[in-house]
């Protein structure tokens, strides 16, 4: 077949290698019909290659630039299992071994005669605890599609939305599949099956457009037939709930906001309550400083007056003696000269005497005892002659 010797097996189709001798998978069936069983192949007069798979029949037409397979279901489970057999003549007969005889297939016709594809959606149930029907499958009168005022709107109450959706080609059901997708919880079309019903369980709540398409044995594809829906939001989702739950934020913000201006003024209070209590203690530390200087400045001072004091007992001392001394010598001077009889001898003791009883030394030896006696006991004597002014020096 097409110059290649081909085999068909449970795991597809074989072709046989001769540089290899023996046999591999082939290429261009298997992306065709993949590794499914494969009972028989035929190849007709115009190229295309027959197949059976199972009791199904099929073609593999080669009549455009794209290969494509068709299946023709009209004759699904007709065919004799073991005895299968087809025989082209020309691509307006094409004869079939069945287990009731021959069929006859003008496959130039079947390909003609297809109808144009239309899908749609025939109904729209809603389920909980019962069934409610949400459309019936007829729009209203005088247009084609569904109109933006007609969309339903859903109660969250309801969990189960089924879709049922259909073809309206009598005679052509087993030819066609559908694909499905539910835009705004699914953009991406389903698998194309024939299945024509679909559900959607807890959805959650928003708007959402149902597209269904069809597809016949000839892989032709229908425009794409559409339902939209709107499903309400729960109770505490709604318009009031959002505003209610927007004024209680807002209101938690707010006395949020015035309890850390409040936590705020309290830790702010303590803060300086603490700096007072810092600065009590350092004033304190600072005070206790100065006592200290002053008791080591008054000790300072103590001692200074003590050796004053020493100096002055010293110095007191000293004229007391020396006035003694001073009066002992005039006194046996005076007796001296009672006994001398030379006038000039007696003239020059009394010229002595004179000058030990000219007391201006002595005078000044007690104002400088009084002006360091007044530094030591502040301005004791002038203080004493202002009380006593008789006092002499």
């Amino acid at each position: 077949m097409k110059n290649e010797v081909l085999v068909a097996t449970e795991k597809g189709v074989y072709t046989y290698n001769p540089e290899k001798d023996n046999f591999e998978p082939a290429t261009f069936y298997r992306n065709l019909l993949g590794d499914q069983s494969i009972r028989y192949l035929r190849e007709d007069t115009e190229g295309n290659i027959w197949f059976i798979h199972e009791k199904t029949l099929g073609v593999i037409d080669l009549s455009n630039a794209k290969p494509a397979t068709i299946y023709i279901p009209e004759l699904s489970t007709k065919l004799l299992s073991g005895f299968e057999f087809i025989y082209p003549v020309d691509k307006n007969n094409i004869f079939l071994g069945a287990e009731k005889g021959f069929f006859h297939i003008n496959y130039a016709n079947y390909k003609k005669n297809v109808p144009a594809l239309k899908a749609q959606v025939r109904a729209v149930r809603v389920i909980h605890q019962t069934d409610s029907l949400l459309f019936g499958g007829y729009f209203v009168e005088g247009t084609d599609g569904q109109r933006q005022a007609s969309v339903p709107s859903i109660s969250h109450g309801w969990k189960t939305i089924r879709f049922e959706f259909t073809a309206s080609l009598f005679g052509y059901q087993n030819n066609l599949e559908y694909s499905f997708r539910l835009k705004g919880f699914d953009d991406n079309w389903s698998e194309f099956s024939r299945k024509t019903d679909k559900e959607y369980t807890n959805l959650p709540s928003g708007k959402y457009v149902f597209e269904v398409k069809a597809r016949n044995n000839f892989g032709n594809e229908s425009p794409v037939g559409i339902y939209t829906i709107n499903i309400l939001p729960p109770w505490y989702l709604n318009l009031w709930a959002k505003i209610f739950y927007t004024a209680l934020f807002i209101s938690g913000l707010y006395f949020l906001y015035r309890w850390l201006k409040k936590k705020f003024r309290l830790q702010r209070a303590k803060y300086e309550e603490e700096q007072k209590r810092l600065l009590y203690i350092h004033e304190l530390e600072i005070n206790k400083n100065e006592s200290e200087l002053v008791a080591l400045r008054n000790e300072k001072l103590e001692a200074e007056i003590n050796f004053k004091n020493s100096e002055l007992a010293s110095s007191a001392m000293h004229l007391v003696k020396k006035g003694e001394l001073l009066t002992k010598v005039k006194s046996e001077l005076s007796q001296v000269m009672k006994g001398m009889e030379n006038p000039q001898a007696v003239s020059e003791l009394k010229k002595m005497i004179r000058t030990l009883s000219d007391d201006d030394n002595m005078d000044k030896e007690w104002e400088s005892f009084t002006r360091h006696f007044d530094k030591v006991h502040s301005d004791f004597i002038i203080g004493l002659k202002d009380k006593h002014p008789t006092v002499t020096g």
